[in-house]
């Protein structure tokens, strides 16, 4: 299995699904595998039950075996130790690292609510980014550097180039 993991809106639905296509695997978006564990949306869930056993549903929805697919890993998968660190062992982890000014602005450009959760004693969002970034470093197989100029295409062909190597 192919994971991307990374703070929301750093690309990992758009490029892991043309990445899916390109190694002609399954995609799947764990939001998308949320909605079908539990039956409602992730903002369903958080609103219904809060976000203590909203995160307790989201960890146990990505801990099913999905086999040799494509994952799009929720921004908050990180906070998972045990979770993560077995899926570290287990699969290639590729981390969209994109600075926080390019976050941003698809943040404000997309307009939609997401179901962002911040930990106790984060307050923003830029806190909520500098804190992710060390948990998604420790789990990562390969940091990818996202930059503004960067299109999706270019993501996946950086992808592709480094498993490519890694199999050599």
């Amino acid at each position: 299995m192919i994971i991307l993991q990374g703070m929301c809106y750093s690309g990992k639905t758009t490029c892991g699904a043309m990445l899916a296509k390109e190694l002609t695997l399954p995609f799947l978006d764990s939001r998308d595998l949320f909605q079908q564990t539990h039956n409602m949306t992730e903002i369903q869930y958080l609103e219904k039950y809060g976000r203590e056993i909203f995160c307790e549903a989201e960890e146990k929805s990505i801990q099913q075996d999905l086999g040799n697919i494509v994952l799009s890993l929720g921004g908050s998968a990180c906070y998972y130790t045990t979770t993560m660190n077995n899926i570290a062992k287990e699969h290639t982890v590729v981390w969209l690292d994109a600075p926080f000014d390019v976050i941003s602005r698809r943040k404000e450009n997309e307009g939609k609510q997401r179901p962002i959760v911040f930990p106790e004693g984060i307050q923003t969002f830029r806190d909520l980014y500098d804190q992710r970034r060390k948990l998604y470093e420790k789990y990562a197989t390969f940091r990818l550097q996202v930059v503004a100029s960067q299109t999706p295409s270019d993501t996946v062909d950086k992808i592709m180039n480094f498993l490519q190597i890694s199999t050599i």
